[in-house]
């Protein structure tokens, strides 16, 4: 069983979402106020759409349980985000159920979950699946995402994202500060780093809205500051990289996860697919040794634990399966070719999706973090984490060290 743990529930034309998150230590400040700059980060990213595209209203959180006087209490918290559109689907899935057949969606859209979910529940009207499956659960993920990523801030780990790719347009410069990667993709429109590469994934979108299709593209996540030993190799479920990829692919499209050099790896030899570790012997008696790395082809994990490095990873999201010509169907009432129903409008989700991506990293680190230095509190975690850091036999960096050090 996991340390902290989430569970949403809601739809996305249903009344409200919400969440559940288990496991977030008491002392944690917390306000409503800083969840909803997260939850604005899902649409301020460039977007074309001839619709209303599903991160539009401005969302706002209520906290209903866990958290007062903005801490936490180290009990459940459960949060709210009120749909501002429900009204409309509410007065179709509330019908009775000889209105709701008559008026049932029973085309399914090639590329959503509509087929496969209404065999499996049993489903007459396909609306059922739609309303669960599509990206709109995500924003509750964003929220209780919010709570972790503070947590994490409290052990020197940040997360963020920037997209690398959309389309056939991708970046062709490499930027190793940090800091200067993660101002560059929060200025952009697109959240890419590269201006002129997001210059060109403007047009690309642009011609993809002209000729009624959409994009996919991959985005990249990066976590500074996580120590060293989260995860296990002890099994298989313990694995950091594992978890982490199982909550990357709970994300609405995306098809693909890779770590560090990913796939790149296979066509390297081994000194080219990982880090050789060196050491530099401190000259004062009260400073540690120091074991470094000058490179991060893992991407910050081995053998299923964090080794010091920033965590990196990419997400590969297939375009978005609602383009505005129709894909071929099968209308299961009639059981004769059909068109299924037009939803939304978006040209691509991947600026959207890198947030949520983003807070489900967050969520799973917070899990390890509390799994490793687990308190009732904030305050007794800090101090088993410092005496953590304390024990080390050395210090581990993930560069090369200063020579005056």
């Amino acid at each position: 069983m996991t340390a902290v743990r989430l569970v949403t529930a809601g739809e996305s034309h249903g009344f409200s979402l919400l969440a559940i998150l288990e496991g977030i230590p008491s002392g944690l400040a917390v306000e409503p106020e800083t969840i909803n700059v997260q939850l604005a980060r899902l649409h301020s990213a460039y977007n074309l759409s001839d619709e209303s595209f599903v991160y539009s209203e401005e969302d706002e959180v209520s906290i209903l349980s866990g958290i007062r006087s903005g801490e936490t209490l180290g009990i459940p918290i459960v949060l709210q985000i009120e749909n501002r559109h429900a009204g409309l689907a509410q007065t179709v899935l509330l019908h009775s159920i000889e209105k709701r057949v008559m008026g049932a969606w029973s085309t399914p859209r090639p590329g959503y979950a509509d087929l496969a979910g209404a065999i499996k529940y049993g489903y007459r009207d396909l609306r059922y699946v739609e309303e669960r499956a599509g990206a709109r659960e995500t924003v509750i993920r964003v929220a209780a995402g919010t709570i972790a990523r503070r947590l994490l801030l409290h052990f020197g780990i940040d997360v963020f994202s920037h997209v690398i790719r959309i389309g056939k347009e991708e970046v062709g410069i490499i930027i190793k500060d940090m800091d200067e990667l993660r101002s560059l993709a929060e200025v952009s429109s697109v959240k890419c780093v590269d201006p002129e590469a997001a210059n060109r994934m403007i047009l690309a979108l642009e011609a993809a809205r002209r000729t009624g299709d959409t994009l996919g593209g991959i985005f990249e996540i990066i976590c500074t500051g996580s120590p060293i030993g989260l995860g296990s190799y002890s099994q298989w479920d313990k694995r950091i990289d594992a978890r982490i990829a199982h909550a990357m692919m709970s994300i609405p499209g995306v098809r693909g996860v890779e770590f560090g050099d990913g796939f790149k790896s296979v066509s390297k030899s081994s000194y080219g697919a990982h880090d050789p570790l060196y050491i530099k012997k401190t000259k004062k008696r009260d400073q540690p040794n120091i074991v470094y790395r000058c490179t991060n082809h893992a991407g910050g994990i081995e053998g299923g634990i964090t080794n010091g490095s920033p965590i990196t990873l990419r997400c590969a999201m297939a375009p978005v399966p609602s383009p505005m010509k129709p894909m071929p169907s099968v209308n299961l009432q009639t059981m004769r070719p059909d068109q299924p129903p037009q939803t939304f409008g978006e040209i691509c989700a991947v600026g959207p999706m890198s947030v949520v991506a983003e807070s489900m990293l967050s969520i799973i680190l917070a899990d390890c973090i509390v799994e490793k230095f687990g308190g009732d509190s904030l305050d007794e975690m800090l101090e088993n984490f410092e005496a953590y850091k304390e024990r080390l036999p050395f210090s581990v960096l993930s560069e090369t060290p200063e020579d005056d050090y």
